[in-house]
């Protein structure tokens, strides 16, 4: 099944993501909340911005899966652009500065691929209830 490959992956990036917000709170001793501290304030919403966008995407990638009415390469694009995205996304609130235009590639990245499949689904469902 294709959702457990992309299930997988983005899980893998969580957990990174995770590791990472665990890290910079600990170095900054914030345990709740941002306090006063940027970066803190950063991986927070970078991790949150995962949190909002995945699930979503996982859900509709399964069913257009399960629907088998796509050859398997148009999920794998929209899976590995989704991917692309979430991971430039993160990246971008890397560091002491964010990299504001690759948080943008990383936008257009998660959303579009996003799009498709709420369109795709949309037909899949036109579709059979026309049938």
């Amino acid at each position: 099944m294709i959702t457990s490959l992309y299930a997988g992956c983005l899980c893998l990036l969580y957990f990174k993501i995770t590791l990472e917000t665990i890290s910079a709170r600990k170095r900054n001793q914030v345990s709740l909340g941002y306090g006063t501290n940027s970066e803190i304030e950063s991986i927070v919403s970078a991790h949150a911005n995962f949190n909002a966008y995945v699930p979503i995407f996982i859900i509709l990638f399964y069913l257009l899966e399960r629907s088998q009415a796509f050859p398997n390469i148009l999920l794998h694009s929209l899976g590995i652009l989704f991917f692309i995205g979430r991971t430039f996304h993160f990246i971008a609130f890397r560091g002491s500065k964010m990299n504001f235009k690759l948080r943008v590639k990383g936008m257009h990245l998660t959303l579009w691929p996003m799009l498709a499949l709420a369109i795709l689904n949309i037909f899949v469902f036109i579709k059979s209830f026309l049938n």
